[in-house]
């Protein structure tokens, strides 16, 4: 919650991009905190096991608790899943410049695709506590049926800690891609998955103007805030403003990059 405040911050002279990479930063915090209590989650058990501790273990009570924390943990899902499905948005094209295709304005405004890394954040939180408490569940079932069988709360602990922390590392149906790779992906500049630069490339070379194409970097300062710059050689009777349209047309037609940077030389 303080990143997307924090990133909702005005731009400045100094940070002329605004602050929107404070989510990406957030939400690296945030899947550090959740592998840490894990962690001490996995820790405790292995240790408990290794022990062989005799504490007293209700597990009604096991039971009541983690049913009202899962019941909690649905409905939490419930309503960030409504949130990150209707979290979309689309911009649109603007006019261009010899150099440059800008817009200030939309670039500063604030993406709500960007917010679905913290919206993945939130989700991965309620998601441990949500797989927590049916591991919870399900040893205090069976040491309730059986007061002797206390390892298996050790057992479950340890399981289910893993499997939660497998979230976080794979591809899973709940977050369609893993948000450490998303984060990782913005914070090495590394182009979009989704956009295939190689045949961006090609496409602004069947271009009948182009001669060629250099210095092609795509970019997002956020997620789903996407940034395009690229150098373009035309042959010396082209029009300048005429390949510059067919340039930033294409871009926005084919991939829906508003934000295009252009420099055109012959």
């Amino acid at each position: 919650m303080l990143s997307l405040w924090a990133s909702s911050w005005e731009a400045n002279p100094r940070q002329s991009y605004g602050f929107f990479r404070i989510e990406i930063l957030g939400a690296l915090v945030s899947i550090q905190l959740i592998w840490l209590l894990t962690g001490i989650l996995v820790y405790e058990a292995i240790t408990r096991l290794i022990q062989q501790t005799n504490d007293d273990v209700d597990g009604f009570f096991m039971v009541l608790v983690a049913a009202f924390g899962l019941v909690v943990n649905i409905i939490m899902i419930v309503v960030l899943g409504h949130d990150h499905s209707h979290s979309h948005s689309h911009s649109h094209n603007h006019g261009v410049h010899d150099h440059e295709h800008d817009n200030d304005e939309q670039l500063l405004e604030k993406p709500k695709e960007g917010r679905n890394i913290n919206v993945q954040g939130a989700y991965l939180h309620v998601l441990g506590d949500l797989i927590q408490s049916i591991g919870v569940m399900i040893g205090g079932g069976m040491i309730w049926y059986n007061p002797k069988w206390k390892i298996i709360d050790h057992i479950c602990t340890l399981v289910f800690s893993i499997i939660f922390l497998g979230t976080t590392l794979h591809w899973n149906s709940f977050l369609t891609k893993t948000m450490l790779r998303s984060i990782l992906d913005v914070l090495m500049e590394s182009t979009p998955r989704e956009i295939d630069a190689k045949q961006l490339e090609k496409g602004l070379m069947e271009i009948e103007e182009v001669v060629s194409v250099h210095e092609l970097h795509i970019w997002a300062i956020t997620v789903g805030k996407v940034l395009f710059s690229c150098h373009v050689k035309i042959k010396q009777e082209a029009n300048d403003a005429m390949v510059l349209n067919k340039v930033t047309d294409y871009i926005w037609r084919e991939y829906s990059i508003s934000h295009v940077t252009i420099q055109i030389e012959r």
